[in-house]
């Protein structure tokens, strides 16, 4: 689902939302800047908005919330869910400012605008939260993404490449996101359907900032259709790399040439090689080990028993599960 959508969009406004400015210690003023204002949606969900000039404004936020109170599911269709979430804002600012033209609407239906981020994910389901937390943890010691290195935490949320204005991905589970004592997810959407979805979660996230948009051509909204979001996130995820992580067979551990298998006993018995070796030495053996199965890189639990392992790459391999189909037919989808 299109989860959030930065965009510039051409749109006639006189808006006032206030301002920010910088005051020096001679008391002249650096820099003034307009506010961002809130647009109230569904069930008390902000989106904001914010004039750049007469004619154009841009919009940031998570339409699928402002239009239905979560984002638990929705659509991928980027285009119709931004003109949606406009129609919305549209009306309620109609006599605030907010006045586009018929030329300017037709643009925003067609998908006539710059994106400057876009954030995509998708759902997998596994038995329970115990089973999407356990996947979580396993994915931070045994995952890696080219370029964007092992995972790192931030609370409960793994991340691949965290603070890139490129793009970067995250992980995480879903009905902990939801449940937490902290959540504005709404009571009035608490329904058994919806909270035993959200247990079974496992949410990953790929967000695409405006470096990475410009330079695919993707900041332009009209090139999107209601397959690319899953397209991109899916490719994305093919780029993970999981080691095996479990012990070779002693035929090819005997035909290990003996420095090779030094390094691959360490890591076998939980050491990190990068402490014991040069950084080009431990690459080149990295490469080496890679064509058995492990990758070094990535430390081994030796204190977990490896038939409790989730297969982590298997879950990935499943299809996504999408919309329920009784999510339609309790108005839960925009």
């Amino acid at each position: 689902m299109i989860d959030w959508i930065t965009a510039e969009v051409r749109c006639n406004n006189k808006l006032d939302t206030g301002c920010l400015a910088k005051i020096n210690p001679m008391g002249e003023v650096d820099w003034v800047s307009q506010s961002w204002l809130p647009v109230t949606g569904s069930y008390e969900s902000n989106i904001m908005i914010k004039p750049l000039t007469d004619t154009r404004i841009v919009i940031s936020g998570n339409p699928a919330k402002f239009l239905q109170g979560h984002n638990l599911f929705g659509t991928n269709d980027l285009v119709y869910l931004f003109n949606k979430a406009f129609g919305v804002i549209h009306e309620l600012l109609a006599d605030d400012g907010l006045t586009p033209t018929a030329s300017q609407l037709d643009d925003i239906e067609n998908g006539n605008y710059h994106l400057t981020r876009v954030d995509i994910n998708e759902t997998w389901h596994l038995k329970d939260g115990n089973e999407v937390r356990a996947w979580i943890r396993s994915a931070g010691e045994k995952m890696n993404m080219p370029y964007r290195g092992k995972g790192v935490f931030s609370g409960d949320t793994l991340y691949w490449g965290k603070g890139s204005k490129y793009w970067f991905m995250k992980c995480y589970h879903k009905g902990g996101e939801i449940l937490r004592k902290k959540s504005n997810f709404p009571d009035d959407l608490k329904i058994p359907e919806m909270l035993e979805y959200a247990d079974k979660s496992l949410r990953l996230e790929l967000v695409l900032c405006s470096k990475f948009l410009r330079s695919t051509t993707l900041n332009n909204a009209d090139l999107w259709n209601e397959k690319t979001a899953k397209m991109l996130l899916l490719e994305y995820i093919k780029k993970l790399e999981m080691s095996d992580n479990f012990m070779i067979s002693d035929d090819v551990l005997a035909s290990l040439p003996n420095k090779l298998k030094t390094y691959y006993l360490l890591w076998l018995h939980g050491e990190d090689v990068r402490k014991h070796v040069s950084k080009p030495t431990f690459y080149r053996i990295r490469k080496q080990l890679k064509e058995y199965g492990i990758d070094i890189a990535l430390l081994r639990d030796k204190e977990h028993q490896e038939s409790n392992v989730i297969p982590l790459i298997k879950v990935l391999e499943a299809e996504p599960v999408g919309i329920p189909a009784w999510a339609y037919e309790k108005g839960l989808v925009a």
